[in-house]
């Protein structure tokens, strides 16, 4: 369930999409993101680089709020209770 107060805002303000960006080794963040409704949407090889200059990809993941408004009213749940 998407429950961070930006989801929240995004949810009652009408935002169209949500989107997320972080290395795909952060495989705790992508899992958390994923189960809130974030689907993969691309990734980029090599475009990130860390402290020690090491490359690293980056993966985008979204969200589109308004799948996730009627994924919601499916189950009775309205968007103030998201």
């Amino acid at each position: 369930m998407l429950s961070t107060k930006a989801g929240e805002l995004a949810v009652q303000s009408g935002v169209e999409k949500l989107v997320a960006h972080m290395t795909p080794d952060q495989i705790g963040a992508v899992t958390v993101f994923e189960t809130m409704g974030f689907r993969p949407e691309a990734l980029l090889r090599d475009h990130v680089r860390d402290a020690g200059g090491l490359k690293h990809d980056l993966v985008i993941l979204s969200l589109d709020v308004a799948q996730f408004r009627a994924r919601l009213a499916a189950y009775g749940v309205s968007a103030e209770q998201a």
